[in-house]
């Protein structure tokens, strides 16, 4: 297997994992005190799908390390 295209794949899905966790952390520093829970719907979402995006890429890599280690 060519070497410099799994690095390369591996760094770009750990670039995008680091910018996800990034937004994630300031959608969790987002200010809710007052804020009745109703409204906070939207932001929940959003870390919802912050989440998801790292999960999806973090499965991305275990399957690149898998197919890899074959």
């Amino acid at each position: 297997m060519n070497k410099k295209t799994i690095k390369a794949v591996s760094k770009r899905i750990l670039q995008t994992m680091m910018a996800d966790e990034k937004q994630l952390r300031l959608l969790l520093d987002t200010e809710t005190e007052g804020v009745p829970e109703r409204q906070l719907e939207g932001l929940l979402i959003k870390v919802e799908q912050q989440l998801g995006r790292i999960m999806v890429n973090q499965n991305k890599l275990i399957l690149l390390q898998d197919i890899t280690d074959a």
